[in-house]
């Protein structure tokens, strides 16, 4: 006989079964939290405003966001122009951008 296999009775004392027995999980409250002092004060209060926007100051000066660089590619000269695909981008407007796809067939290899 396994120790898994003996009834839950047998593995635990009265005491152990009674407290297992007497739990009642904990409601949670209805309805949203209410805020703390704290954050009611930071958000109703002009100085509140302003502390908090000195301390998100802080934080932008301390913890700067890094800032991604865009990468810009460039041609390189040699390549070659008669491409049944060209791409045009304009860095400055996206809106800008063309693409030009030739239906004629390319030029035979010689």
């Amino acid at each position: 006989m396994y120790e898994d296999d003996r009834r839950f009775e047998e593995l635990y004392d009265p005491d152990t079964i009674a407290a297992v027995d007497g739990w009642t999980p904990r409601v949670p409250p209805v309805g949203t939290p209410l805020p703390s002092r704290v954050v009611r004060w930071s958000r109703s209060s002009v100085l509140g405003a302003v502390v908090t926007g000195f301390a998100f100051g802080i934080q932008e000066v301390m913890e700067p966001k890094e800032d991604a660089a865009i990468v810009i590619e460039v041609d390189a000269d040699g390549e070659p122009h008669d491409l049944p695909i060209q791409l045009f981008l304009d860095p400055d407007d996206p809106a800008g951008s063309i693409c030009v796809v030739r239906r004629d067939p390319p030029p035979p290899v010689v």
